[in-house]
């Protein structure tokens, strides 16, 4: 055991710098604001952003899965965008059956879809951190706009 505690420093120090340091270069609060940039533009056209209090940290190949409920006739709106950390960052969106309704694929650090529901219920939304340099944040808003279809 004493073995263990001479040598515990010299391998777990330069383990937490290192998540620190990766850590340091994510900003939650910047990709956040590229969120509320790309929002800005859905309200002006009369949809009701509000946040989804899915704002994170993930590296390339994170995937985030989150259940948003719909109502048909609603036109509906997931937008995403990362820090600078993030280099590619992809929306799909499925149905409660799991058929892929849309998604969006471009090699972007901002991601949006939208569409009308053809359903009461619910959509599984994933955001996939494509591409990253180190520790990205990321945050994600939804919108909606229409009246309810019975």
């Amino acid at each position: 055991m004493k073995g263990f505690r001479s040598i515990f420093p010299l391998v777990l120090a330069p383990c937490l710098a290192s998540l620190a340091l990766q850590e340091a270069k994510a900003d939650p609060a910047k990709a956040e604001d590229e969120t509320y940039k790309m929002a800005a533009h859905y309200t002006q056209m009369g949809y009701a952003m509000a946040p989804t209090n899915h704002v994170g940290l993930g590296g390339a190949g994170t995937t985030v899965r989150f259940l948003i409920p719909v109502s048909k006739g609603l036109d509906y709106v997931f937008l995403a965008a990362g820090d600078v950390a993030a280099r590619d960052i992809d929306i799909y969106v499925y149905d409660e059956v799991g058929t892929l309704i849309l998604d969006d694929r471009r090699k972007d650090p901002r991601a949006g879809v939208k569409f009308r529901s053809a359903y009461n219920g619910t959509t599984e939304v994933y955001l996939h951190i494509a591409r990253a340099n180190g520790l990205a944040a990321y945050a994600v808003m939804v919108g909606r706009r229409g009246s309810e279809k019975q």
